[in-house]
């Protein structure tokens, strides 16, 4: 079983949020989901992966790619790391690392778009939400960390 986690940090998008659940709230809705697994203890992230139209391409479920678009992405994952590779420019739209993440138990990058269009670039070193970068900040036992009207 997989339960709704509230002691974690996690890495996303050159930030790190420490038992901050909602790591980003777009318009009310949490774009990802943080559990935690009861059997090994391993953390693990939902969210859903969307295309500039608005249409979903990909879907991780517990750190883990579970659905896509493997026509127009190319789906890749190992022990370690899991990516959503757009196969037209070769941008890596998502990926998530579950082991060896310094610091964190999970490190997460994105390029994706949100049900809307809205642009969320979360790379490796920095967020970037409509012109305002965020980077090396750290969210700590907040209900949110970013929240976006």
């Amino acid at each position: 079983m997989w339960t709704v986690e509230t002691e974690f940090a996690v890495h996303l998008g050159g930030n790190t949020y420490i038992n901050t659940p909602n790591l980003i709230v777009y318009k009310g809705t949490s774009i990802f989901r943080m559990r935690r697994s009861d059997n090994d203890g391993i953390l693990g992230i939902d969210f859903d992966v969307f295309d500039a139209k608005g249409k979903r391409v990909a879907k991780f479920a517990k750190g883990v790619v579970v659905q896509g678009d493997e026509a127009n992405y190319k789906i890749e994952g190992s022990h370690d790391t899991y990516s959503v590779t757009e196969r037209s420019s070769g941008r890596v739209v998502a990926q998530v690392q579950r082991r060896g993440v310094k610091g964190a138990e999970l490190d997460v990058h994105v390029h994706m778009y949100l049900p809307n269009g809205f642009l969320l670039g979360a790379g490796p070193n920095a967020t970037n939400l409509g012109g305002v970068t965020l980077s090396g900040n750290t969210f700590r036992n907040a209900q949110s960390g970013i929240v976006i009207a």
